[in-house]
């Protein structure tokens, strides 16, 4: 890699970061009835949004790396043609191989049966099915010979994993938001009023916070708040006493 390339390498990183911050914003606003026009965000907020979703994503991708790695020394580097080639039973292999798709493919067709069904599931296994719906309707964009003869191969990794991450990245949003409601309840000193919030995000002037009596978002300026405290609970994040303060300033 050339020097002269570094820039823009740099310059494409910053912008991929921001955008899958903004797409993880969107998704925790979303889940709470927060559109991101409402949201008196800055662009500094979205970027440290990174420092949330960032490890998640990070553990994952090695998690998955080193599954493949591992697969591939076990199967010592050859293909899935060439495993069932070699095989002493190749059609038993072939079927055992290709049977492990079932499952999959019958968990995305109930998905979206469930809701009718009364069934709810949780946001993981939207996530996940979101997903492996985008990978089979990107297979069938895909699914001709002319077609990916005449795209390159940046081209069609790009538009098969850049919308794949974006969803995963929605979703986790979404789940970090599920959390919100039963997160941890701080007494707010405004002015001369005491107010009890669960915190969701602290951003540069605002506090997001979650009103446990209306049951929605608040957002509550800096400047406003003398100190904040966290609220000790009970297992059934009942209050007991205040802890140690901490000042807004």
């Amino acid at each position: 890699m050339s020097v002269e390339k570094l820039p823009a390498l740099i310059a494409t990183f910053s912008a991929a970061i921001l955008v899958v911050s903004v797409s993880y914003d969107y998704g925790f606003l979303l889940w709470l009835g927060v559109s991101l026009a409402e949201a008196p965000t800055s662009l500094s907020d979205h970027i440290r949004s990174s420092l949330i979703w960032a490890p998640t994503i990070l553990l994952m991708v090695f998690g998955v790396t080193v599954m493949e790695l591992f697969n591939r020394r076990i199967e010592q580097g050859m293909t899935e043609e060439e495993l069932i080639a070699t095989s002493p039973i190749p059609k038993f292999t072939a079927w055992f191989r290709y049977s492990l798709k079932y499952p999959v493919y019958a968990f995305v067709i109930f998905l979206p049966i469930t809701p009718f069904l009364g069934v709810k599931l949780p946001l993981q296994a939207w996530m996940f099915g979101s997903i492996i719906w985008w990978f089979i309707l990107h297979n069938f964009f895909f699914n001709h010979q002319r077609i990916m003869e005449r795209t390159s191969r940046s081209f069609y990794l790009t538009s098969r994993w850049l919308p794949a991450a974006l969803l995963l990245v929605v979703f986790f949003g979404a789940i970090a938001a599920e959390k919100v409601p039963n997160g941890k309840l701080y007494e707010f000193n405004i002015g001369d009023d005491v107010e009890q919030r669960v915190l969701a995000r602290s951003y540069d002037q605002y506090f997001m916070v979650w009103n446990p009596d209306s049951k929605r978002i608040e957002f509550v300026s800096k400047n406003s708040v003398k100190s904040f405290q966290q609220v000790r609970q009970d297992e059934s994040n009942k209050p007991i006493q205040p802890t140690a303060g901490v000042s807004a300033d």
